[in-house]
Formats: structure tokens, C-alpha cells, sequence
């Protein structure tokens, strides 16, 4: 097995995984509780009247919540190529994971991390909360079950089956003495939510980012290998380590690889492309400068991507 081996697939799952990890850190929730605890009091004064005071961020109609669980709950479900059973089952397996054979480290600590998620959301919450509702008991048998009927049941879909439950914990909430319960159950999934993400958050930045950032480095490597002795091979690696930078959104690195691939166009007798490669580098530089677009030298019409469309062919060494 070698870097050779590794096919668009894979790549775009490890680059999905990645954009969507970005959009959490960005989402408003995640940026909250990165600097501060989720905490809550209770507090009784001699006249049995109490008081809340919580730390949690201000949300009063589960905006910023909801937007988090929707892209949270993605990398849980197995629709999509970037779920962690995906990634386990296609690429980090020990069985026959190709990522398993080039990065064991690394993927020895997404099983460990991966596991430690399913325990987490396979064991019964920590906090035993029940609630009755004509004549009928409500509780959770697990931190998943708690997650999922919170998120399916009313918070971002309305399964059927999760909308009494829904209803019961998350309705009516500031009467009687479930004006104490409740403050506690929102906690608690808020606490969910936090270790879910924490444990992906860390698979991101230990092991996804670093094997992108290996494959980019590869091809970057291969293509300056090649570059004098094998034009059309160095233009491939190249073209496929910027189909990489592009979705990182590595501006450096995009510029680089525009002006590697301006030389490459000019041997290969592509000045339109040449062009193109030199017009987008200039581009992206002003734009890191905060500078608006500058179209004056611009001589050419050309959709610079079909230079960069056909992607991650298998390399022949």
C-alpha cells in the first residue's frame, strides 16, 4: 500500500469531515462553550421560592442550538461518506482500512476515540430524570436515547415516535416542580452535546487534518520531483494537491501551487491555462491582502477547473 493508493473517495470524505467540523467550530454554540462552562443553581430562600441561575448561552428560541445539532448529528448517521461507521468500516479498519495501513497511529486513536464516543452514548445518563404524563413514565435509557428525542423530536425533525416524549420534557416547562426538572434535562443535553463534539473535535484535529495535510504534502512533493523531468505527471500531483488546498481554503499553499502550475501550462504549451494558473495566484493574493478583485489584466475567458477536473488518477510511477 501507498500514497498512490488513495483515490478521490477517500480523499473527499476526509475533506467533508473537515468542512463540517469548520462549521461547527464557527457555529455560535461552539464558540460559546469553547470559553465557558455550562453550569446551573438552584437556590431556596426561606419562603420555598427558589431561584436559577445558569451560565448557558442566551438562546431563547434554540437558533443557535438547532443549527448546531443539524450538522452534529451528521457525523452519527450513516447517510453521508463522512460518519464515523463510514470511516471506520472503508478506511481505518485494521481488516483491510487502506488509511489503517499507511497511518496506524492514526488510526488506532480514531477506533480508541470512536469507541469512547459509543460508550458515552450507549451508557444511561447521569442524571435520572423522569416525568409523568397521563399516567405514563418517561425517562431515558441512554445518552443517545436522551439526544435523539430531543433532536428528532421536536428540535430539528418530528418523528412520531419521538413526539410525546418530546413534548413532555421540553412543553410546559415552567410549571409546578418541573420548573426545577427542566433546567436540569437541558442541562444535561447540552452536557451531551458538548462531550460528542469534543471527542470529534479531536479526531478532526489529531487524525483527519493531519492525514489531509499528509496527502496535500505528498503530492506537493511529487510534483516538485517531477517537475523538470516529467511535465505532465508533475501536473497531475499538482492538480491534485490544489483540489486539496482549494477545500482547506490553504491560501498559501493554492498560491503556490497556481504559480508551480504556471510553469507547468508554459512547458506544456497551455498558455491560455498558463494564464489562467497566474491571473487566479493573483487573485487569491490580493484577496489575503484584503484588497478588491483587480480585472484590468485580464486577457483570457477559461474555466481554470477543467485543468483540475479529472483529479487523483492513480499515479503511474
Amino acid at each position: 500500500m501507498s500514497f498512490s493508493d488513495i483515490k478521490e473517495d477517500l480523499v473527499d470524505s476526509l475533506l467533508i469531515f473537515y468542512r463540517r467540523i469548520e462549521e461547527l467550530r464557527k457555529t455560535r454554540f461552539f464558540s460559546f462553550y469553547r470559553n465557558n462552562i455550562s453550569q446551573i443553581s438552584l437556590q431556596f430562600n426561606s419562603k420555598k421560592q427558589f431561584k436559577i441561575d445558569t451560565s448557558d448561552l442566551e438562546d431563547k428560541n434554540d437558533e443557535f442550538l438547532r443549527s448546531f445539532v443539524a450538522i452534529l448529528r451528521l457525523f452519527l448517521l450513516d447517510i453521508d461518506k463522512f460518519s464515523l461507521r463510514y470511516l471506520d468500516e472503508n478506511y481505518f479498519n485494521s481488516d483491510s482500512g487502506l488509511l489503517y495501513q499507511l497511518f496506524r497511529d492514526e488510526s488506532i486513536l480514531f477506533n480508541k476515540l470512536r469507541t469512547a464516543l459509543n460508550n458515552f452514548l450507549n451508557s444511561k445518563p447521569q442524571v435520572n430524570i423522569i416525568r409523568s404524563f397521563r399516567d405514563k413514565s418517561y425517562s431515558f435509557e441512554s445518552n443517545l436515547e436522551m439526544l435523539n428525542d430531543f433532536a428528532y423530536g421536536g428540535l430539528i425533525h418530528s418523528n412520531r415516535d419521538k413526539l410525546d416524549r418530546y413534548f413532555v420534557f421540553n412543553l410546559n416547562v415552567n410549571e409546578g416542580k418541573y420548573a426545577i426538572v427542566y433546567p436540569l434535562y437541558r442541562n444535561y443535553v447540552i452536557h451531551i452535546l458538548l462531550n460528542i463534539v469534543s471527542i470529534i473535535n479531536q479526531i478532526s484535529s489529531f487524525i483527519v487534518e493531519k492525514i489531509i495535510s499528509e496527502i496535500l504534502n505528498y503530492h506537493i512533493s511529487k510534483g516538485n520531483e517531477q517537475f523538470t523531468t516529467n511535465a505532465i505527471k508533475a501536473n497531475t500531483h499538482y492538480n491534485s494537491a490544489l483540489y486539496i488546498a482549494n477545500r482547506l481554503e490553504d491560501y498559501k499553499k493554492r498560491i503556490i501551487l497556481h504559480k508551480a502550475l504556471v510553469e507547468i501550462n508554459y512547458t506544456l504549451k497551455n498558455e491560455d491555462l498558463a494564464k489562467a494558473h497566474e491571473n487566479k495566484a493573483a487573485d487569491i493574493k490580493r484577496a489575503m491582502e484584503g484588497l478588491h478583485p483587480d480585472f484590468s489584466d485580464y486577457k483570457v475567458s477559461i474555466d481554470i477547473k477543467k485543468g483540475a477536473k479529472d483529479q487523483f488518477k492513480k499515479d503511474k510511477k
